[in-house]
């Protein structure tokens, strides 16, 4: 039930526990106020039901992910599987956000014949290029305090992007970008650069379509 149809049921209730009270206190006074008061209720409830709902009562659209077994697909991934599973607060296995509530963040395995895990993709939803843009300023700084590892800024993607490499974890690449509405941070093994690239380009092809 929305916020006026309860709005109204309250507002009828009252005028008629206060009708009755004036008919019974009244009515030997008055005879004829109580046909008089009857009218007048019909007339407000009548009122309240015939007015326009202005509140907003719509729902929003759920949002969809950027990051779907579509979009994967037309990367160039084969024999592939997406898992989603919850954000633990910690990106990379090395940056601390579990103190970080300003957008949610959904996060997408990527496994190799449903088993071995090749990639991980986080999706933060910002939903703005100016929260966006704090995101992203937000995961560089943490990114240049970390202990063994190094920022390489190459705005080789999106609106920027940096890579984190980690001394300890050569074989991986660790990129963030800030594309659009939203930042996204996929870590994966050198290997599948190309598909992440193809990847990139058809998350920048969607955002683009629904901007127009």
């Amino acid at each position: 039930m929305s916020k006026f149809s309860i709005f109204t049921l309250f507002i009828s209730a009252t005028i008629v526990v206060i009708v009755a009270e004036l008919m019974v206190n009244e009515y030997v006074k008055y005879p004829g106020m109580s046909k008089n008061l009857a009218a007048s209720v019909m007339q407000a409830q009548n009122a309240a039901n015939s007015e326009p709902v202005t509140g907003d009562i719509t729902q929003q659209e759920p949002v969809v992910s950027a990051i779907t077994y579509a979009t994967v697909s037309k990367s160039g991934f084969k024999d592939f599987s997406l898992q989603r599973v919850p954000f633990n607060g910690i990106l990379f296995e090395s940056i601390d956000l579990r103190d970080f509530k300003s957008v949610p963040v959904e996060v997408n395995n990527l496994l190799e014949n449903n088993r071995k895990q090749v990639a991980a993709f986080y999706e933060f939803r910002a939903g703005s290029r100016m929260l966006s843009s704090e995101v992203y300023g937000l995961l560089k700084e943490k990114s240049g305090k970390l202990i063994g590892a190094a920022v390489n800024v190459t705005d080789s993607f999106g609106e920027g992007s940096f890579y984190v490499n980690f001394v300890e974890r050569p074989a991986s690449a660790f990129l963030i970008v800030n594309m659009g509405d939203n930042v996204y941070a996929l870590t994966y093994l050198k290997d599948l650069h190309p598909m992440i690239k193809n990847l990139l380009a058809e998350i920048s092809q969607g955002a683009s379509a629904i901007n127009k």
